[in-house]
């Protein structure tokens, strides 16, 4: 019974001793009623994926991007959701990585990349110009979270676990008025 606890134990540490992938750079900015999100995925590339991605299995990223507006004391108002997936996947024939980028289950653009690191940088910033459309509300009352989920696993082989980011917010900003 010991030696389980000690594998456990040491498994957690582990597991918790590696950078933890989180979102940076969230910007979200409002022009005309349209909202442009904007962030990065820090840290997602360990040794881990990248001999996934290089072993010719499909590596997805998915991304949850939600707009709200933030009611102080009182319940937020869930305004839009979308979900961003990229894929990658290796051909060892051709020696090239196919990346497909969808947005809410529709493929968007479809690349090819010989060089992993252009695939991950692609795999991992994501400008979304246009994303959500908030009509007449008012931008500065708005805002966007992101979270990453980077793969399902098990736990001991019988518990799902869902490997996620944090929840990562902004408050919408409206463009700085140019004067004439």
């Amino acid at each position: 019974m010991r030696s389980i606890a000690l594998c456990i134990l040491t498994l957690l540490l582990a597991t918790s001793a590696a950078a933890d992938p989180k979102i940076d750079n969230l910007t979200a900015v409002s022009a005309a009623g349209r909202v442009t999100v904007r962030f990065n995925l820090a840290a997602a590339f360990d040794k881990r994926r990248v001999d996934q991605v290089e072993a010719g299995a499909q590596t997805i990223i998915t991304y949850i991007v939600e707009i709200y507006r933030d009611r102080p004391n009182w319940f937020d108002e869930g305004i839009s959701r979308s979900r961003i997936e990229v894929s990658a996947q290796f051909n060892s024939v051709t020696r090239e990585y196919l990346l497909t980028y969808r947005r809410d289950r529709k493929l968007v653009r479809s690349e090819t990349f010989t060089d992993l690191d252009a695939l991950e940088k692609r795999m991992t910033t994501i400008d979304e110009p246009a994303l959500f459309d908030i009509g007449r509300r008012r931008a500065y009352k708005m805002k966007v979270r992101v979270k990453a989920d980077l793969r399902r696993g098990w736990m001991l082989w019988v518990i799902p676990v869902q490997i996620s980011t944090r929840w990562r917010e902004a408050r919408v900003a409206a463009p700085a008025e140019t004067r004439p």
